[in-house]
């Protein structure tokens, strides 16, 4: 049995080649617009300008980098395969050091883990509570031996692949269990492959996944079973509700920082001028 990871949506790979082009060009007009003008209008208080150059050129660094490892995993696609006695996968990641090759004897695996990955997200801000956050999200196997895990990441489209791996485990006798929690989002880097091994080696962070043939009603029934074993509170306690947190103090501070430094730049600038 084989699965193959697909492309990108053709929508995301325009949105990708767009943003890339809108963010990178924005950053490169950041730094430019300081210089032209002082190289037009040389005079002394327009000097404190030259602070948006770092930052802008900081914004394409940042870009180009982001969008780099974007369309690095565009040519870079997740292969497993699976025969009656190995499995054996290469895994391509778009967090810095999560890609790798993997190979394991089917009897050497341990237990299997499904949990559901985020696609992607589209939330309020932070720091203003309106709207509705939209989440996609996609299952995921985390195939567990004593001392590593091969995860595969299914693609919302592959659901009948995902079904049959499932039931090709459930068939060999291999224990499947489940964790209703977030550990995995795609690009956000909120946990290591190793974190979340070590996590889903912990008896009380999963319940048995009994699986009937049909994943809908399987995967519902395994929720209500984790929350009712160890309770709704406990489903707040993983690393995306901590990404969360953190993006949400990065948010208040970013805002309060713009705020000070326009102040200081305008500041500077007005000090030089009266000065001069």
């Amino acid at each position: 049995m084989i699965y193959n990871e697909r492309p990108t949506e053709l929508f995301w790979r325009i949105f990708y080649v767009y943003g890339a082009v809108v963010l990178i060009g924005l950053s490169l007009a950041l730094a430019a617009a300081p210089l032209i003008l002082i190289y037009y209008y040389p005079v002394p208080w327009l000097i404190p300008l030259l602070v948006l150059v770092a930052i802008g050129g900081f914004g394409v660094y940042w870009f180009t980098n982001t969008f780099r490892r974007l369309f690095w995993k565009e040519r870079n696609h997740s292969r497993y395969e699976m025969t009656a006695t190995s499995i054996e996968g290469v895994t391509y990641r778009h967090e810095p050091g999560e890609s790798v090759e993997q190979s394991f004897p089917i009897s050497a695996i341990r237990q299997i883990v499904f949990f559901p990955a985020i696609v992607r997200k589209t939330q309020p801000s932070p720091t203003v509570r309106i709207g509705r956050p939209t989440v996609e999200y996609t299952p995921m196997l985390s195939i567990m031996t004593k001392d590593d895990a091969m995860e595969i990441l299914f693609d919302q489209r592959d659901l009948v692949a995902f079904d049959q791996w499932i039931k090709s485990f459930h068939e060999q006798g291999i224990p499947l269990f489940y964790t209703p929690k977030e550990l995995y989002w795609i690009g956000a880097n909120i946990s290591t492959r190793r974190e979340r091994f070590e996590r889903l080696s912990r008896p009380e962070e999963i319940v048995p996944f009994v699986y009937t043939g049909d994943l809908v009603a399987d995967e519902q029934t395994a929720a209500t079973n984790w929350i009712e074993t160890h309770g709704l509170e406990r489903l707040k306690e993983g690393p995306h509700q901590a990404y969360y947190v953190k993006q949400s103090k990065i948010m208040k501070w970013s805002f309060f920082g713009t705020l000070a430094g326009i102040g200081l730049v305008v500041g500077s600038m007005l000090a030089i001028a009266s000065l001069t």
